[in-house]
């Protein structure tokens, strides 16, 4: 069976004192303010790319979706705060369906972001993989057996040639991604209704990636 999968990640705000000084390229500049505002701007950018670096984030939203056989898609869910325990458990759902022998795995940039943000963040949590095959089985250049990035497939695998899910979504099948900033996330996250609007908003990115999929199967691959 094919699951569309995608991650969301934010911020691991308990990591952020652990940030590596950030690199500051000053010139001739002397003047003591502008220093300090240069310097502040680089934190600021070092702690906005937080999320996309498994050691000082994590993930807060799963989405996968598959058809019930019926022409109809249904989705499995999970949400975590910032929370060590609570991302494990979120983790261990996704494990639950990557076990299943059935699984094929359908992403968007899951072999360059997803999947290793997930299992890497399993390693660093303690999350046991009990019969989930390793990264390098979903990870696998030019393989579609268990996993089909879609990305690498419309790009031929050339980094040069990737496009933008919303890009690709709009022209392929007049879709697109719901608008939502993810610097918000953090604080989303405190909230259920903050969680419903992050899980809505990575649903509609399955969504879509499972509808481009339909697209490309069968043509592409």
């Amino acid at each position: 069976m094919f699951y569309a999968f995608d991650i969301e990640t934010m911020p691991d705000r308990a990591k952020i004192n652990s940030l590596p000084e950030p690199e500051v390229k000053l010139g001739n500049l002397k003047d003591e303010t502008k220093i300090a505002e240069k310097k502040a701007e680089a934190r600021a950018e070092q702690i906005a790319k937080m999320a996309l670096n498994p050691l000082y984030g994590r993930i807060c939203a799963a989405v996968f979706v598959a058809s019930d056989g019926n022409g109809e898609l249904e989705s499995l869910r999970f949400a975590a705060g910032d929370d060590d325990a609570e991302e494990a458990v979120l983790i261990s759902g996704c494990f639950d369906v990557l076990r299943l022998d059935c699984a094929r795995i359908v992403t968007w940039n899951g072999i360059g972001f997803d999947l290793p943000f997930l299992f890497k963040r399993a390693a660093l949590l303690g999350v046991p993989l009990d019969g989930v095959p390793v990264l390098a089985h979903w990870t696998r250049r030019y393989s579609t057996a268990a996993h089909i990035d879609l990305m690498q497939i419309w790009s031929g695998w050339n980094a040069q040639q990737y496009a933008k899910l919303d890009d690709v979504g709009g022209a392929v099948v007049d879709d697109h991604k719901i608008k939502i900033d993810v610097r918000d996330f953090p604080e989303l996250v405190k909230t259920e209704e903050g969680r419903t609007r992050i899980l809505d908003y990575c649903e509609q990115d399955v969504r879509l990636t499972y509808k481009i999929f339909k697209k490309f199967n069968g043509v592409l691959f």
